[in-house]
């Protein structure tokens, strides 16, 4: 009943819709997509598209603002005769995927959007260390979170007066703020406001003094220790991957490149297949954070690990990513939260709970490299650091060898 039902809400839509609902329907299959969340996505872009014929509403009329009425004012109070899913959450999923198609096609006008006040400013200082500063988007993303927490609180109006600004107010509201953080997300936030103010001065909207208060938070270089795993802590990690499976190959290569190389997970999830030189045995690691390419060795382990997982695994498609989604959707490239969530969930298995994230990988990499005799500076080059003081934190980490060369403590006989 449920399905004629459905067919008969396809019979009175508009023609060009039902032609998008089957191309839906098969987009999301190709993609991986379970068999009951496609029929969930089909019920809701057909109750779309049988409002929007309620409306006589042809696709070159669909704007943007059509899946917005829809969703705000009519599924909360739907009559409609057409059998199907009705939660927000489902029918919202299924119409993005939707949206796309009819993108595609070349209808759906997108509506203007008005940006202004503190989120016209965010965007505009947004701008400026993207293209201006050349800053990649993790610094990006917490600067603009920092920002935007600071406008608000000078401006809650959301008019934005940088002459209101005082170096007082300034300096008062990092010392209440940074009460509550930690030492290095205070200096976080100190650089985050610095550079807005540099940006206001740019544009000439404040004064240099602005910038220059901003007083440094107080730090001390190498204070602290890197958190490692010890060599067997990290064979526990590359052992807890089932080989025998497609995932299991995935996942394995990926904490390869993080142990053998020191990768960072966002640069593991932008390698290309044109990356590996498999003949000179060279991986090239593209966009790095100094923006530049580098070439690192590549290692047996990692090409053995990449091949086995190419060769019996990688989905066919024409993304150039190594590292794809297994799951809907399938195909497209993982992301560095991807990279993530497959450390996490390994150490899960491994009982290794001082594992949060892929970071710990890379120095546990630079501090292996120390215990086997590996110089600073080959350490700098294999973790791609410009500054040789970047990786002078490692020489601390191996605390057996700074014991050997400690003075004894005098004792009282000895004075």
């Amino acid at each position: 009943m449920h399905t004629v039902k459905i067919k008969l809400a396809c019979q009175r839509i508009h023609e060009g819709f039902r032609a998008f609902v089957r191309e839906l329907v098969i987009n999301l299959r190709s993609r991986g997509y379970a068999d009951k969340t496609v029929s969930f996505y089909e019920e809701g872009a057909v109750h779309f598209s049988f409002w929007l014929a309620r409306r006589r509403i042809s696709p070159s009329q669909l704007k943007e603002s059509h899946i917005t009425d829809f969703l705000s004012r009519h599924i909360p109070r739907c009559d409609c005769p057409v059998v199907g899913v009705r939660q927000h959450n489902t029918v919202r999923a299924g119409l993005v995927h939707f949206a796309a198609i009819l993108r595609n096609a070349g209808y759906l006008a997108p509506a203007k959007a008005t940006v202004e006040g503190i989120d016209l400013e965010v965007q505009c200082f947004d701008d400026y260390m993207l293209k201006t500063v050349g800053l990649q988007d993790a610094t990006r993303l917490y600067r603009r979170r920092y920002v935007l927490e600071f406008l608000h609180e000078f401006f809650p109006d959301g008019e934005v007066e940088p002459a209101r600004l005082t170096s007082n107010s300034v300096v008062s509201y990092l010392s209440k703020r940074g009460s509550c953080m930690k030492a290095g997300s205070t200096k976080v936030l100190a650089s985050s406001l610095r550079s807005y103010f540099r940006f206001l001065q740019l544009h000439g909207r404040c004064e240099e003094s602005l910038a220059l208060a901003v007083p440094a938070s107080a730090s001390w270089r190498l204070a602290s220790l890197p958190t490692v795993l010890t060599d067997e802590e990290v064979e526990r990690l590359l052992s807890a991957f089932a080989l025998d499976t497609v995932a299991g190959r995935r996942d394995y290569a990926i904490p390869r490149c993080l142990v053998d190389l020191g990768l960072r997970g966002q640069e593991v999830a932008r390698l290309r297949l044109d990356d590996v030189d498999w003949r000179k045995g060279i991986l090239r690691i593209a966009g790095t954070k100094s923006r530049r390419d580098d070439e690192l060795p590549l290692t047996r382990a990692i090409g053995a690990a990449m091949a086995a997982y190419i060769r019996r695994g990688r989905s066919a498609t024409t993304a150039r990513e190594v590292f794809l989604l297994l799951r809907a959707p399938a195909g497209q490239c993982v992301t560095s939260r991807t990279i993530a969530g497959v450390i996490i969930r390994a150490a899960a298995r491994a009982g290794l709970k001082s594992i949060t994230g892929p970071r710990i990988l890379r120095h546990s990499t630079a501090t292996r490299m120390l215990r086997h005799g590996a110089s600073i500076k080959e350490i700098a080059d294999v973790l791609r650091h410009k500054c040789l003081d970047t990786t002078a934190i490692y020489t601390k980490v191996d605390l057996t060898r700074l014991a050997s060369v400690a003075l004894p403590w005098p004792m009282k006989g000895d004075l």
